[in-house]
């Protein structure tokens, strides 16, 4: 059996955090949540008489659903005019403007597109069949039909035998037996399933732990509860949010700069661009100014500031905003959106590697097993950019830009280093490989190496995040060690990518500050000055002074405090900048996020029915400022609702989000049949090699692949103190993993296939 640490004791957190929920989980009992289609009991809604619903199903013939489809199509068909008037007009994202740095975080992969297609007829089409046939029956019913409960009902349909059987195809092909026994994870997470090849996959759709809530029942964003429109996301942000310096006295900038790498292992949303021209979209001026509505894409939804206080001094009405490329649902029904996630739905190094193949050989060297570079100075760094003024947010094509697995590597300089360590841990495992295994080809090394970074990164996320960021105390409760399930689906739920994981933003510091080996403080920068602008990383010193910096420097707490540079000059360009928060806000609402009320309840809290109601979790005067802003307690937005959350004991997260993060984290280890300790997958780690992985620590990785970081704590999530002291990085207070547990004898060799 694997040591204790080995074993991820942190299942124990998990479960207990999970039985806030009105269930009882044991190991052998898997979390399903709503992905795409939902069961029978789900979908017909209790307040439709059984008659009606019938006559609703039995009135929808497969002609009427060819026919639907076929019309949707027309439908998109005529968007090509405006598309042509837009591209001529030149109405497109410049370069070097905000809308550029929401483009290079959000910006589609050729696949998304592809996909993206077929799922905006099946939505158009989904909208058709509500608007022809629900609405007919439910206005001559004594009982209404509201459109979200006809919604459901359309997800009894399913686009087979329709002209998007094709994309339906795409959902349901199988791997064969040599694809299933590979000793590999696949680079695009397929076949990690084996009854369900593509769950998983990289771009397939989020799953859902609540139904969709949209205002049409498909795809329009929800509104409040008296049917007016939800208050405006910078009003909201404006009037709840502030800036202040409020460190954490416990954590470092680790623990942000972790979760966003985490999140971009997971999660990648895609934003929509032209269908027929695949030009980028802008929906206001290049200046922050309202476009005439001919000029603006039906896939806007621009959060116009007319009367905010901090734009109205630049001249600014009006933040670009793109709506989320759809994703057909998980059982190819008719229904509401879903979103598309371009990641793999699995901690699997996604970021680092890429979730396609073809990028996969991009960052590839060919050569011993070793990612590519580029060398300055005699280090390694990430390679460059082939197209740095469309990758970053740079005038010269000399300038630095990074290429990584995920195209938001150059967000901040934090984050750059961040893939930075990782490349090299990469490159310094297949080098040691290579030494062990001198028969080992190529792609073996690559594929060894591969599978011990993800390795890594899951017992640190496991072992090392996860017991901060919902809680120690929850240890007590652990009763026995999860396994491999293949009825667990991984996939991530949009709760989870859309609200709880950008919630983490509130971590960051505006002014991240470099300092020397003696842990002393020689230079801080302004994150707004770097957005996509990873230069500074190759200057002498810097790397490491960064590196000491993310365990030194206290991380912010999470709350409703955010760094000026994220809430006022996210992407600036010097002109202005954008609200990371308005826009997350608004982003819950395109990928119909229901209300934070809805999630509490979920997870175990009271039912809402007045802001009073929240008190349970929140503090007095939050809940008046909730009042001045929302007209009632389910208008108000998830991520806005956790945020003003009292965090739960020892944890990061107030009870609803630690309740998701769980939720979300057990699925990631239940349903993934590489992970690391299962037994069962075609070639599993031995007993010594699990031994070797569980000493491995954000600390280890930081001391071996730096430039010359010489001293570290060993809890690198931890600030420095006298429960946690520097150490020298040669000591054995911060395990060494030995790679002689990989070491392989000549003749009993195999070179496996990826």
């Amino acid at each position: 059996m694997p040591s204790a640490k080995v074993a991820m004791p942190l299942f124990g957190i998990l479960l207990c955090i999970l039985s806030i929920q009105a269930r009882v989980f044991s190991p052998s009992t898997v979390i399903l949540p709503f992905h795409g289609g939902v069961q029978d009991n789900d979908v017909i809604p209790d307040v439709i008489p059984r008659p009606q619903v019938l006559g609703i199903l039995n009135s929808i013939s497969p002609k009427d659903l060819n026919e639907t489809v076929n019309f949707a199509a027309n439908v998109i068909g005529y968007m090509k005019r405006l598309e042509n008037n837009l591209l001529w007009s030149n109405i497109k994202v410049a370069d070097n403007t905000p809308s550029h740095g929401m483009l290079i975080s959000f910006g589609p992969e050729k696949e998304a597109l592809e996909r993206g297609k077929d799922a905006l007829i099946a939505l158009r089409s989904s909208n058709q069949l509500l608007n022809t046939y629900c609405h007919r029956i439910s206005k001559a019913s004594p009982q209404p039909v509201s459109d979200r409960d006809c919604a459901k009902l359309m997800s009894r349909f399913s686009f087979h035998g329709t002209p998007l059987a094709d994309a339906c195809q795409l959902l349901e092909s199988s791997c064969d037996k040599e694809q299933y026994n590979s000793a590999y994870r696949t680079i695009n997470g397929s076949c990690n399933n084996l009854d369900k090849a593509h769950r998983g996959e990289s771009f397939t759709g989020y799953s859902r732990l609540l139904y969709a809530d949209y205002s049409d029942g498909v795809h329009e964003p929800r509104r409040a509860v008296s049917r007016k429109t939800l208050p405006n996301p910078r009003l909201v942000i404006s009037s709840l949010i502030k800036t202040a310096n409020r460190p954490s006295k416990k954590f470092t900038l680790a623990i942000m700069q972790w979760g966003q790498f985490l999140e971009h292992d997971l999660c990648r949303s895609a934003t929509a661009v032209a269908i027929h021209t695949d030009s980028s979209i802008e929906c206001c001026s290049k200046d922050g100014v309202n476009l005439t509505p001919r000029f603006v894409h039906p896939f806007c939804s621009p959060i116009y500031v007319t009367n905010d206080k901090k734009y109205s001094e630049e001249g600014v009405t009006c933040l670009s905003f793109v709506r989320s490329i759809p994703a057909i649902r998980s059982d190819c029904s008719f229904g509401a959106a879903d979103q598309v996630n371009q990641a793999t739905h699995y901690l699997d190094g996604s970021q680092i590697y890429g979730s396609t193949l073809r990028r996969s050989q991009q960052l590839r060297a060919f050569d011993g097993g070793k990612l590519a570079t580029s060398t300055f100075e005699d280090r390694e760094y990430l390679p460059l950019s082939k197209d740095p003024t469309h990758d970053c947010q740079l005038f010269s094509r000399n300038s630095t830009c990074f290429e990584s697995g995920d195209a938001r590597v150059n967000f901040q300089p934090q984050l750059a280093l961040m893939h930075t360590l990782w490349y090299r841990e990469h490159n310094r495992l297949a080098t040691e490989l290579g030494k062990l295994n001198s028969h080992w080809d190529d792609e073996t090394l690559f594929q060894e190496a591969r599978r011990i970074v993800i390795a890594e990164m899951q017992t640190i996320t496991y072992n090392e995040w996860l017991p901060l960021v919902l809680g120690k105390s929850f240890n007590d409760h652990y009763d026995g060690t999860l396994t491999y399930h293949k009825d667990a689906d991984a996939s991530v739920s949009n709760a989870f990518a859309t609200a709880v994981m950008r919630s983490l933003k509130s971590l960051s510091d505006g002014m991240p500050k470099f300092y020397d080996e003696n842990r002393a403080a020689n230079e801080s920068i302004f994150m707004r000055n770097y957005f996509n602008n990873p230069g500074l990383l190759r200057q002498n010193g810097v790397l490491d002074a960064l590196s000491r910096g993310l365990t030194t420097q206290a991380s912010q707490r999470l709350d409703i405090f955010f760094a000026d540079d994220l809430i006022n000059q996210l992407y600036t360009n010097g002109k202005f900048g954008f609200d990371v928060l308005s826009f997350d806000l608004q982003r819950g609402r395109d990928h119909g996020l229901p209300s934070y009320a809805s999630y509490r309840t979920l997870c175990g809290l009271r039912e809402t029915n007045s802001f009073i109601d929240f008190l349970d979790v929140m503090k007095e005067q939050d809940i008046l400022a909730l009042q001045r802003v929302y007209a009632s307690p389910q208008d108000v937005d998830l991520i806005i609702g956790g945020l003003l959350e009292k965090p739960k004991s020892d944890s990061l997260f107030g009870p609803t989000f630690s309740c998701i993060v769980a939720d979300q984290m057990i699925r990631t280890r239940l349903g993934d049949r590489y992970f690391l300790d299962n037994p069962d997958q075609p070639k599993p780690f031995t007993y010594e090699q699990l031994r070797e992985i569980g000493n491995v620590s954000l600390a280890r990785i930081i001391c071996d692949d730096s430039d010359d970081v010489q001293q570290m704590q060993k809890r690198a999530f931890a600030k420095v103190g006298l429960s946690n002291p520097l150490f020298n990085c040669s000591s054995d207070e911060i395990p060494k993993m030995s790679l002689n547990a990989w070491q392989e004898l000549q003749a009993n060799s195999v070179s496996y296939k990826a």
